[in-house]
């Protein structure tokens, strides 16, 4: 091997190791983006809801022979779901469960249906008749969800807390979701 081949090959290998360093945490901040730029924990979250809803929305108007379509973009609602499950299990449900105990708890119970949903519609073939139908009541089930925590419990909690709390708990919340991108 030459010293110019040499050369070439080391420093294809440490641009290749570069960047396998460097892609993951960007791509770990281009994920969060929505929440961090929010600056507020309850506008994160909420921004967060509206990337699955638009999703959902995408989900349901696909047919019965778009099956590659469906997959992926069931794949991408249960990504988002599972960070942003991640993000509220983590640091808004034991902050709510300081001041509502029974409500922290219900949420929790609804993260859990999540998961056993997407897992049904992962077994179910995504060309059933019965696939569109379960999704759908999926997707209600996801929307009760999102509006009883933002119009209801979200700013109750919110209103529990100092400005100091909010801070911390967005901060929190943020990292948290950086750790789940």
């Amino acid at each position: 091997m030459t010293t110019r081949s040499t050369s070439t090959l080391a420093l294809a290998a440490a641009t290749g190791l570069a960047l396998g360093l460097l892609l993951p945490p960007a791509r770990k901040a281009l994920m969060q983006a929505p929440s961090l730029a929010a600056q507020d924990w309850i506008a994160g979250l909420t921004a967060e809801h509206r990337i699955v809803q638009h999703a959902f929305q995408a989900l349901l108007l696909t047919d019965s022979d778009d099956v590659r379509r469906r997959k992926l973009l069931l794949a991408k609602i249960a990504y988002a779901l599972t960070k942003h499950g991640v993000e509220e299990e983590n640091t808004i449900y034991p902050a709510l469960f300081a001041v509502q105990p029974t409500e922290a708890k219900r949420l929790s119970d609804d993260h859990v249906g999540v998961k056993r949903a997407i897992y049904a519609l992962r077994r179910m073939p995504a060309d059933d008749a019965d696939w569109l139908p379960t999704a759908e009541a999926f997707s209600h089930e996801v929307d009760h969800h999102i509006h009883e925590e933002e119009d209801e419990i979200f700013p109750r909690l919110r209103d529990a807390l100092t400005a100091e709390e909010n801070r911390k708990l967005a901060a929190m919340l943020n990292w948290e979701g950086f750790k789940a991108a």
